[in-house]
């Protein structure tokens, strides 16, 4: 079944109907006033009983696609980035034979954000309530291509322990906007938020350039904690040193999958993809393997070597707040996913995507 994106129930301003009295003078008619047009009445595209239905049947091909290991079951109501990460998930739950790693997306909600966008492509965001097991909430974004597509996952992030989303308008009565990923009327566009978080993941906040253009969580874990640490560790690791070993990390925004919603103070809530990538190397006769049970599956049978190679798809969530804002941009959620490992370093990496001009 097809989502349906008319507006039942959108509420219109009405005109008290007023009596006029025509007279006939000497054959003619006196001409009667032209009323004006309603103003139209802003609201949202989607309503909250259609975005339940679809949250619910994205819910019901997430789990089929689980159940029977076949990830191409998916491609009906996922796409973007939730579709690579989520197919990958699968393939490793298939090949490891531990589901765990599989992300699990509540229907139950906390809230809606709904889109008041009248062309397509259209992006509704939820948030989740927390899981029986007391996992975080999830910002959950999905997108309907046109006017004939279902809408389907496109992304989700866990929402970092403590943090504090920003306010949207009334998600019934009036509905958010959508924010271009070139738009200039943020502290930073959707695309350059992304890109500068990028950088500080790779970089870390001692070395970026961008480190003070974002107020990072004090004592919970962001992206760019996580990947820092990672790297910390296997740096830090006597054996490492001591086989000369050499880690690096690269981090990349794609221009191409931004989704961005208005938030009611005029900033903005933005959703994006980072391709990511570790290169690991030791001594010539050393050998590194792989660092996570994840790695270890996405390898397969391949023998350890002096190299190691990882992937990752990255989704992330950031606030940016309205230029001219004193306010930080702040970090909100991120998922952090291998994709890909190998026992030798590619010429060409998934970080060296050509980026758009904008």
């Amino acid at each position: 079944m097809k989502d349906s994106t008319r507006r039942p129930g959108r509420r219109r301003a009405t005109v008290a109907g007023v009596a006029t009295t025509v007279v006939l003078l000497a054959g003619c008619a006196e001409e009667l006033p032209t009323p004006e047009p309603d103003e139209p009445v802003a609201g949202p595209a989607l309503t909250a009983a259609q975005q339940t239905r679809v949250v619910e049947e994205v819910a019901g091909s997430l789990t089929k696609a689980s159940e029977n290991e076949k990830p191409d079951q998916l491609r009906p109501r996922v796409e973007g980035p939730a579709l690579e990460v989520r197919r990958t998930q699968i393939e490793v739950a298939k090949k490891s034979g531990d589901d765990s790693l599989v992300t699990r997306i509540p229907t139950e909600l906390e809230a809606m954000i709904l889109p008041t966008t009248e062309s397509w492509p259209r992006v509704s965001f939820t948030i989740t309530q927390p899981t029986e097991n007391l996992e975080v909430p999830r910002l959950v974004a999905y997108q309907q291509d046109s006017a004939r597509d279902n809408y389907k996952l496109w992304s989700w992030v866990q929402l970092i322990p403590g943090t504090t989303l920003p306010n949207f308008a009334d998600p019934e009565a009036i509905g958010s906007d959508a924010v271009a990923p070139d738009d200039d009327s943020l502290r930073a566009t959707p695309r350059q938020a992304l890109s500068q978080y990028a950088d500080l993941v790779a970089k870390g906040p001692d070395d970026s350039e961008h480190a003070g253009a974002f107020e990072l969580p004090g004592e919970s874990t962001d992206l760019v904690k996580r990947v820092q640490k990672d790297a910390s560790s296997v740096r830090g690791a006597d054996a490492f040193k001591e086989a000369d070993g050499e880690y690096k990390i690269a981090f990349a925004s794609r221009d191409d999958q931004v989704v961005a919603v208005r938030t009611s103070d005029g900033g903005a809530v933005v959703m994006g993809a980072l391709d990511g990538n570790i290169r690991v190397t030791v001594e010539e006769d050393g050998e590194i393997g792989p660092l996570t049970p994840s790695q270890k599956t996405l390898m397969g049978d391949a023998d350890n070597t002096d190299q190691l190679y990882v992937e990752y798809t990255d989704q992330v969530a950031l606030y940016v707040p309205p230029a001219g804002s004193e306010e930080p941009i702040r970090p909100l959620g991120y998922s952090h996913v291998s994709t890909a490992a190998a026992n030798d370093i590619p010429g060409e990496r998934n970080t060296d995507r050509k980026k758009d001009d904008g």
